[in-house]
C-alpha cells in the first residue's frame, strides 16, 4: 500500500514539473509595436515671380501646426520659414491663387535643402499648388 502512494505521489509531481515546464515553454509571440522617430525639422516656403509678373495672390500652406493657411493678398516674393516636430509623417502644401495669370517658382525646403519644387509652365495659370511628404523611419 505504501508502494501505490508513493508511486501516486511520484506520478502527481512528474506530472505537475511536465505542466510547469511545458507552461513555461510555450511563449506567447510578443507583437512588436511599431515605435517611430520624432525629429525637428525646419520648414522653408519660397514663392517668386518667374517669367511675366505675378504681384501677388493668396498664398496657401500647411503652418508649423500641420493646419492648411490661406495668406490673403501677399506680395511676391513670398517666403516662409518655421521650425515643427514631426511624428512618423507629415505633408507639406505650397500654392498661390494669383491675381493675374503668369509663371512663379515654388520651392519647399526641409532643413534648408530643397525638397520640391515646380515652376509653372502656364503663363495662363492663376493657381499652382505643390505638395511634398515627410515620412521618418522606423526604430
Amino acid at each position: 500500500m505504501n508502494f501505490l502512494i508513493l508511486n501516486i505521489h511520484s506520478l502527481k509531481i512528474t506530472a505537475f514539473s511536465a505542466l510547469f515546464i511545458f507552461i513555461g515553454s510555450c511563449k506567447k509571440e510578443m507583437v512588436k509595436q511599431q515605435v517611430y522617430t520624432q525629429k525637428e525639422v525646419t520648414i522653408e516656403y519660397k514663392i517668386s515671380p518667374y517669367k511675366n509678373v505675378i504681384t501677388g495672390g493668396d498664398i496657401i500652406y500647411t503652418d508649423e501646426n500641420g493646419v492648411v493657411t490661406v495668406s490673403d493678398k501677399r506680395t511676391l516674393p513670398f517666403s516662409r520659414k518655421f521650425k515643427r516636430n514631426i511624428k512618423r509623417s507629415a505633408i507639406l502644401s505650397l500654392g498661390i491663387i494669383a491675381e493675374y495669370a503668369g509663371s512663379v517658382k515654388m520651392e519647399i525646403l526641409v532643413d534648408d535643402k530643397v525638397v520640391s519644387t515646380l515652376i509653372s509652365s502656364s503663363i495662363f495659370s492663376k493657381r499652382e499648388m505643390i505638395s511634398y511628404t515627410i515620412i521618418l523611419p522606423q526604430e
